[in-house]
């Protein structure tokens, strides 16, 4: 499994998408930024404490990377049956199914890791523009950044699973675009609200679409080796 990982990194060319992580928090933090001397419509700072940060920057690496995800499941997976280069992995004297187990745990891995690295950057790059600017006057405690570094790998766990859901839409109907927009929609849903709330931040949430993103992604693959790819 390991093999074909790294067989499917390579091939990937992943410095493409590390570079694209890198601009996506620099825009993020950026984003960040203009909104620490923003204001709400009372009038009130938008990050009064590091919960606030914590939350925000929570909302928009987990976003951003989901949407990431779709693209890497597009390139990787609906492109390579729209493209029949997939052919040449099935002649591999290797089961079908691990061959996709593969390249779903790539996505995961991406996801995952992108959100947990991009959290701590844009965490740690706003505590230390705090030291000089000194906009968030509560300081940070033990017990809040423990729990949000808790959070931060529970919830880019959940969210990483979440991001296979349009794996199934995208294997149905063999489209990169329905994969990316099925993402954007879900990103969409899981992410809107008032003041940091909505149904991403109910930790249920995102769980039950995290079984359902690794059921989904199961069912996409369970027939993977009665498919003849030709006729897809």
């Amino acid at each position: 499994m390991l093999k074909l990982m790294k067989l499917e990194i390579m091939k990937l060319r992943i410095r493409r998408y590390l570079k694209g992580v890198i601009i996506a928090n620099l825009i993020i933090l950026g984003i960040l930024l203009m909104g620490v001397y923003g204001f709400n419509t009372d009038n009130k700072l938008i990050f009064s404490n590091y919960n606030d940060v914590f939350l925000y920057t929570g909302i928009m690496v987990r976003a951003t990377f989901s949407i990431f995800a779709a693209v890497l499941i597009s390139r990787i997976i609906i492109g390579e049956y729209k493209s029949k280069t997939i052919n040449i992995l099935f002649t591999y004297p290797i089961s079908r199914k691990k061959i996709m187990v593969a390249k779903l745990a790539i996505v995961v891995i991406f996801a995952f890791t992108s959100m947990v690295i991009s959290s701590l950057f844009l965490n740690f790059s706003l505590f230390i523009l705090n030291i000089f600017a000194n906009f968030i006057e509560i300081p940070l405690t033990q017990d809040i950044l423990v729990k949000s570094l808790i959070n931060i790998v529970v919830y880019s766990a959940a969210f990483s699973f979440v991001s296979l859901i349009p794996v199934y839409v995208g294997m149905r109907r063999k489209s990169g675009s329905a994969t990316i927009v099925t993402s954007v929609i879900l990103v969409s849903l899981l992410n809107s609200g008032v003041n940091g709330n909505s149904l991403g931040s109910i930790f249920i949430i995102p769980v039950i679409l995290a079984v359902i993103g690794a059921g989904t992604a199961y069912l996409s693959i369970k027939d993977v080796e009665k498919v003849d790819v030709v006729n897809v």
